[in-house]
């Protein structure tokens, strides 16, 4: 996958946990429609930026906007 999709699905996701709040990589994906691996590299790409706070909660992982 390209550096500028990853940054193009960042962004989307990045919109949506503003709508949503706390929610689940998994179920995240299931939400946009995306597939888990472009779900997880986007994630990666808004903690690295520090725009996401990401933790494990029973074996999920959740996010949430920053």
């Amino acid at each position: 996958m390209e550096k500028a999709n990853i940054g193009f699905k960042a962004g989307i996701i990045l919109e949506k946990l503003g709508e949503t709040g706390l929610i689940t990589i998994a179920e995240l994906a299931r939400r946009l429609n995306l597939a888990a691996d472009e779900t997880a590299l986007a994630a990666g790409w808004l903690a690295r930026e520090n725009k996401i706070y990401i933790e494990r909660r029973n074996g999920l992982l959740y996010i949430r906007k920053e």
